[in-house]
Parts: structure tokens; sequence; C-alpha cells
């Protein structure tokens, strides 16, 4: 629950120091696969779900919001990066981080480098396209390939 990721849970809860990690993912997978266990993480994940109070709906708004990120948000008319409260929320919410460095000479600030790195719009509009349905709607257009065998032996 806490890592998302079943091979990492078995990594924290058991001594997997010297273990392969094709083991440790088989290992993984035969624990979740019993129904006590599966039960159980289900139970942490609603208990997460009513505790956070979000919704599917809400995710997806957010991965939109991010996806249409733009940077111009954070910077005035002069080009200036605006104070944080000055940026909307919604752009606010797609900024991973902001960083400042300040450059001095005898003690005085000469310089400020201000960075702003948002989240990733490409990993924001896959995982939007697979939460639509974008790569089922593309693969459903794919056909496989069919071979046609044709027995060119004569039956006497």
């Amino acid at each position: 629950m806490k890592t998302g990721n079943k091979s990492e849970a078995y990594r924290l809860a058991y001594n997997a120091e010297k273990m392969k990690p094709e083991t440790i993912n088989n290992k993984a997978y035969e624990l979740y696969a019993n129904g006590e266990i599966r039960a159980r993480v289900s139970e942490l994940q609603k208990e997460a779900a009513e505790r956070n109070k979000i919704t599917v709906d809400e995710c997806v708004s957010l991965l939109a919001s991010m996806a249409r990120f733009d940077i111009a948000d954070c910077y005035d008319e002069n080009g200036k990066l605006k104070p944080i409260h000055e940026i909307p929320k919604e752009t606010r919410l797609a900024i991973e981080s902001l960083d400042s460095d300040e450059f001095t000479v005898d003690g005085m600030v000469v310089t400020t480098t201000k960075k702003v790195k948002a989240s990733n719009r490409r990993a924001n509009i896959v995982e939007l396209m697979k939460h639509l349905g974008g790569y089922k709607i593309d693969n459903d257009q794919k056909t496989a390939p069919t071979i046609q065998v044709v027995d060119v032996r004569k039956n006497k």
C-alpha cells in the first residue's frame, strides 16, 4: 500500500538482499495471490481513498490541467517570475519544483536565478490516453495479419 509496488513491498517486509529480482517478483505475486492479503490491500486502499476523498474524475481533471500547463502563467509581462501566490493555483499544481539561487559579491546580492520545473507533460498525456482509452482505440484499428494455408498436394 505504501509503495504501490508489490516487489518493493516484499523487499521491505522480508530479507531479500540475496534474492534475484525475478524471485522477489514471483514471491510478491504469490503473496498477493492469497485472498486474505488481496482483501487487506483492498481494504487499505478504500480507507486511503476515503481519507483523501479524491475521485478518478478529480485525478483525470488534474492530469488534464497538467497536460495544458502553460509556463507563461508563472511569469509577469516583464518576464519575471511571479510571487508564488500570484501564480494561479491550477498552474502551481503542475509545478514540480521552484529553485532560486542568489549570487553575492561582498555580501550583496548581485543576481538571482530562478528555475521552474513543470510536471512531465508527455507522461501526463500518456496517463490521460490510457485512462480515456486512446490507446485501445488505436490498437483496435490494428488487425492481426491473416495467413491462409493452401494445401497444394492432391488427394487421390
